[in-house]
């Protein structure tokens, strides 16, 4: 038993909230365990000079200082741009961008991801939420006639997984959705982020030496059936959203 309570294989507890920011195009605010993230998508008013045709999708990252203790910095640094980075990447993926456009227009949505509150896994939830917020933006330019249909390739999420020593003996398992406690002491930290039944990126690294390939398949196992019920919650909720 891990130290919430909860099983290796067992998600924190979920919930996101869309139409969090009444002014963007589509936002959504989720909640995975205390890590907090707001997502908007926006539509920007022209796309990359250098893009010769289609359109394009782009994401921001930042935390709020009260966001972690001790008191962060507003500036996001190598690190965070490195997350905004890798938020673009998984965005795009699930975008169809030569249909990304309106009319004879090309279209630009950007993506910002605001840590409100950090507690591990601020990027993957980042990318889950941020999929729910960019969903609502496309339906809204639906609506107002920009867009003849969503050019959505599948659905995105994504999910931290690790190796991580749990309960009194002390035993290493690869457990689902590390929090910070469990995310600062893992010898493996693993993020996976999957568009429908494939993936997309897998970011692994040991912390503490070396991992197997038996590790390695038993974590991309738990981190697809974990993206898969993070897919129902955000189906659940984009139906509820456009009911």
């Amino acid at each position: 038993m891990r130290a919430d309570g909860r099983r290796p294989e067992e998600l924190r507890p979920y919930s996101i909230t869309p139409g969090f920011i009444g002014q963007a195009l589509g936002s959504a605010l989720i909640s995975a365990g205390r890590t907090r993230v707001i997502c908007t998508a926006s539509l920007e008013a022209q796309t990359p000079k250098w893009l010769k045709s289609g359109g394009w999708v782009t994401a921001e990252y930042s935390m709020l200082p009260g966001a972690t203790r001790p008191r962060g910095r507003r500036d996001p640094g190598g690190r965070g741009k490195e997350i905004q980075r890798l938020i673009g990447r998984s965005l795009r993926a699930c975008v169809d961008l030569p249909r990304l456009v309106g009319g004879d227009r090309p279209l630009s949505i950007v993506c910002d991801c605001d840590v409100i509150e950090a507690d591990g896994g601020t990027r993957t939830a980042s990318i889950t939420g941020a999929y729910v917020a960019m969903v609502l933006a496309f339906r809204r330019l639906q609506a107002e006639g920009l867009l003849d249909a969503l050019p959505l390739r599948a659905p995105l999420a994504a999910v931290s997984v690790g190796m991580v020593a749990i309960g009194e003996a002390k035993a290493v398992l690869p457990v689902l959705d590390l929090p910070y406690e469990e995310d600062s002491r893992a010898s493996v930290d693993l993020n996976v982020v999957m568009l429908g039944d494939g993936l997309v990126e897998v970011q692994g690294t040991g912390e503490d030496g070396v991992f197997s390939r038996t590790d390695l398949a038993r974590m991309l196992d738990l981190a697809e059936a974990g993206c898969k019920r993070l897919f129902d919650l955000q189906s659940e909720v984009l139906e509820a959203a456009l009911a």
